[in-house]
């Protein structure tokens, strides 16, 4: 009986994790776009931070209102454009006071932003800190050791 719910388990396991890597592949590679995860509260009410959010990497001309990621040093800021000028993009967080310093040139535009899912960026956060990465491993190794230990136990 357990080596049945273990097996129906792992079964549906896999499927999870196959069908949301297919999904993200899909999105990334056919769709062009990008994910990136909100680390500040900037953006919000529209973009809560812990938000994962996709930004279409086609449309790079955006509109004033439209919601734009690009490239400022190191950072990837996400904010609403404020207006759009001969030199470029004014743009500014939702619940920013003031405009952000300086133009966002063209070349700094990765795509303009379509959706979110809240909180999954916490989700994305965790599995790619050193912590995250350790426990799915120990997770993984714990789960294989039960399935032997199921199996051993049946025969």
């Amino acid at each position: 009986m357990l080596i049945r719910i273990y097996k129906a388990v792992q079964t549906l396991i896999l499927i999870a994790v196959v069908t949301i890597i297919a999904a993200l592949f899909s999105v990334i590679v056919f769709l062009d776009m990008n994910p990136y995860v909100i680390v500040s509260g900037s953006m919000e009410p529209e973009l809560p931070v812990g938000s994962l959010c996709l930004i279409d990497c086609q449309q790079k001309e955006p509109d004033a209102g439209d919601i734009i990621s690009y490239k400022a040093g190191d950072s990837v800021i996400t904010h609403r454009v404020a207006e759009v000028t001969d030199e470029g993009y004014v743009t500014k967080g939702d619940a920013n006071d003031s405009k952000d310093p300086g133009i966002v040139k063209q070349k700094q535009v990765f795509g303009t932003y379509v959706f979110n899912v809240p909180k999954a960026g916490y989700a994305v956060m965790f599995f790619r800190s050193l912590k995250g990465i350790v426990l799915t491993i120990i997770f993984v190794i714990c789960f294989s050791l039960l399935g032997r230990l199921l199996e051993n136990r049946r025969e």
